[in-house]
């Protein structure tokens, strides 16, 4: 009996082992001049304080239709010392060839932790100082017990470098006087506006205040769940000029990114325009009055439109809001008055889309080009 049970159970793993892949391609338009990635900088493995060996987190990007990750272990935070060697290159090293087999690029970066967590009290009245520093050559000459130097050995390593969490062990986030002190000294370039499922609307007006980058990672410790079971990872959208890690970094330096979480995202103006005409396909430029109108709209792209119509001709009536759900082909059906005038007339619909965001407080709006044929 125990024989037959340990070929069971080794039957079991051999056909977990072959157990097909399957890539979720999360499409997402390109923008005129530039390649959209999609991308998490901030994830941790068992060389920090995660639970996941880093091929996971590899793995798991592919599966969710990343183009570009970075391991980014803790330089003060080492819990599994004990069990691994502390190297702050090794999760990056681990990883490499498996993220080259499977075609995700993998940058190396590391969290910069103040104050250190084992040292700090729950609550931190003057914020957390948590930054993480991208393409480094070597995150192991930045271990340093002080902030600012810890930021100019990152720039002094060419560093691409953003503020994580910036309400963490706090109740709502302010321009804390560590951060304060650093951006005066250029240390930094960009801000999570989103981190795990939490978007921080407090920190929106900073990122056009003070010209930072806009992103937005999972911040994961433990291994992440596919989109089947409903959730949904935080997403840095760039607009790259190439898909290589030279076109990472100019996306990231140049403000070329947008915050993507669930069905809401938070870029540029210009940015999301594109997104939206990349998106949105309007497949009835011509509406027949008769015998009903309709129009059709198509949504290429993975992430869900939301629209109100802000203006519109008198005499046609289109209830609000509209949502254009992802992948898929939506009709709608307006009510055309009898003041519609005959023959082919210009029928533009301005619309509010309300979950693209451009600035706090306001959403993109567009121009939907339409035709109304009344014969």
């Amino acid at each position: 009996m125990r024989a037959l049970t340990l070929v069971a159970v080794l039957t079991s793993a051999v056909l977990a082992a072959q157990a097909p892949a399957v890539r979720d391609p999360l499409p997402v338009p390109d923008i005129p001049g530039f390649r959209t990635l999609k991308g998490d900088f901030h994830l941790h493995t068992v060389f920090s304080d995660g639970n996941v060996w880093p091929t996971v987190h590899v793995q798991e990007a592919w599966r969710d239709g990343l183009d570009v990750i970075a391991l980014t272990e803790h330089a003060e935070y080492q819990p599994h010392a004990q069990d691994v060697n502390i190297d702050l290159l090794r999760s990056f090293q681990i990883a490499k060839a498996t993220a080259d087999q499977l075609g995700i690029m993998l940058i190396p970066g590391m969290e910069i932790t103040k104050p250190d967590p084992l040292k700090a009290p729950p609550i931190l009245p003057d914020g957390s100082a948590h930054f993480n520093a991208l393409f480094l050559s070597d995150p192991n000459k930045i271990r340093t017990p002080d902030l600012a130097e810890a930021l100019r050995l990152a720039r002094a390593q060419g560093a691409f470098v953003f503020w994580n969490h910036p309400r963490f062990r706090v109740a709502r986030g302010r321009w804390f006087p560590a951060v304060a002190a650093v951006y005066e000294e250029h240390l930094f370039q960009g801000m999570e506006l989103v981190n795990g499922p939490d978007f921080y609307d407090e920190a929106f007006p900073w990122i056009g205040e003070r010209q930072l980058t806009i992103l937005a990672n999972s911040d994961a410790h433990d291994p992440v769940p596919p989109r089947s079971t409903g959730h949904r990872r935080p997403i840095t959208l760039l607009f790259a000029k190439s898909r290589d890690a030279d076109g990472v970094r100019d996306a990231l330096l140049n403000r070329r990114t947008a915050a993507w979480l669930a069905d809401d995202v938070w870029g540029a103006e210009e940015h999301l325009k594109g997104l939206w005409s990349g998106a949105i396909t309007v497949e009835t430029p011509i509406v027949a009055r008769r015998p009903s109108p309709l129009i059709t709209l198509r949504n290429s792209s993975a992430i869900a439109m939301t629209i109100a119509v802000r203006s519109a001709p008198d005499w046609l009536i289109l209830s609000a809001p509209i949502r254009l759900p992802a992948e898929s082909v939506t009709v709608l059906r307006p009510a055309v008055t009898a003041a519609a005038p005959r023959g082919d007339s210009p029928m533009p619909l301005t619309v509010e889309v309300v979950n693209l965001h451009v600035a706090p407080g306001r959403n993109l709006q567009v121009t939907v080009p339409l035709t109304l044929r009344n014969e």
